[in-house]
């Protein structure tokens, strides 16, 4: 099975522990029925569970449970790695050398000392500077069916990735069909769930239009069409977000809509960036400050939760869905809240989802 950076690699029999990346591993195994051999996890906490609760026969995974193969210095924990012998690293080898401090050195061992990788980066356009080992060429980018399938060959279960695939692409061709033309959308701006003036001296905006088509952490997004509100103000990026701005600022752009990004970690009880105090606080922030008041979505009530961004075709599907009726209820209907979904007003079938995960093909 091929799979770039690391090339073929050949899987005589299913891998029976696997430690990933963040959950974006972790959703597509769930949706092979494999996300019980996760034994280990790149910050276990970016894997939200909410979405597979609202599945009926689908029992979700306790992240507290899953050791975080990243130590608190934000570095490899190898000697965890060593102890956890999984029989599949599934995570692209060049995360640990981009982001948690390893180097070829560290990397080129763990193949012949614990298991082989197989995983790709793709959750977001990779920065210049990225390692690219073990060939030093850029490799390709993978959309999430590829990786379903891929992934569903490793494990020999072809079948389960069939029927996800097929599931996955009808509904996001059906939902994407069915837009408003691009002078009837509302402007959004994507702030930060847990950064406020209060605790951050600003909002954190982020650009949501992903920069290449085949990327995950904001393909919906990009697939609802979304009208950036903030498309005209960003410069240089600043840390965590593509711009910064106070009351002032938020007012000045004034968007139709604020979708608060990860904000189901705290609907979830889970938390990454923040805790759920902290994005209570501000939603309470924006509806009492005088500015705040004077903004568009908060007088029309359009302040909505957004998802995460480790998202595989699982967590997609119900965050498209979600995003479709925040942003265009005449169409898909009204968002109700997590879960508050009514069966007759559901874009995709949960219980084909669950059939598929439990193998009931």
């Amino acid at each position: 099975m091929s799979l770039d950076p690391v090339g073929t690699i050949p899987f005589e029999q299913p891998p029976e522990t696997v430690v990933s990346g963040w959950g974006f591993v972790g959703d597509v195994l769930m949706a092979l029925g494999q996300a019980d051999r996760i034994v280990g996890m790149s910050r276990p906490g970016f894997w939200f569970q909410g979405f597979y609760e609202l599945l009926p026969g689908v029992s979700m995974r306790d992240t507290t449970a899953i050791p975080n193969t990243v130590s608190k210095g934000y570095s490899l924990n190898e000697e965890l790695l060593y102890e956890l012998d999984p029989d599949l690293l599934a995570t692209d080898p060049n995360r640990f050398i981009a982001w948690y401090g390893s180097d070829t050195a560290t990397v080129e061992p763990l193949v012949d000392d614990i298991a082989p990788f197989f995983g790709n980066e793709s959750r977001s356009k990779r920065p210049s500077g990225w390692p690219n080992w073990p060939t030093g060429e850029d490799y390709d980018y993978y959309a999430i069916p590829e990786f379903v399938e891929r992934y569903g060959q490793v494990f020999q279960e072809q079948k389960r990735a069939t029927a996800m695939v097929d599931l996955y692409e009808t509904t996001l061709d059906d939902i994407t069909s069915r837009l408003p033309p691009l002078d009837e959308r509302p402007t959004v701006g994507v702030l930060s769930a847990f950064t406020n003036p209060e605790n951050s001296g600003h909002f954190g905006v982020s650009n949501p239009i992903p920069a290449l088509d085949a990327t995950h952490e904001l393909k919906h997004y990009g697939d609802l069409g979304v009208v950036d509100a903030f498309a005209e103000q960003y410069g240089e990026e600043r840390g965590h977000y593509d711009l910064t701005v106070g009351f002032e600022g938020l007012l000045a752009v004034d968007p139709d809509v604020l979708i608060f990004d990860e904000a189901v970690n705290a609907l979830g009880g889970q938390t990454v960036y923040g805790n759920t105090k902290a994005y209570e606080r501000t939603l309470e922030l924006l509806r009492t400050d005088d500015i705040g008041q004077r903004l568009t979505a908060v007088q029309n009530d359009r302040l909505y939760p957004g998802g995460t961004g480790s998202q595989g075709p699982i967590i997609n599907l119900f965050q498209t869905e979600m995003l479709a009726k925040q942003l265009y209820p005449a169409e898909f209907g009204p968002w109700r809240g997590l879960g508050e979904t009514p069966t007759d007003e559901q874009l995709f079938d949960r219980q084909r989802v669950a059939d598929i995960i439990n193998g009931d093909l």
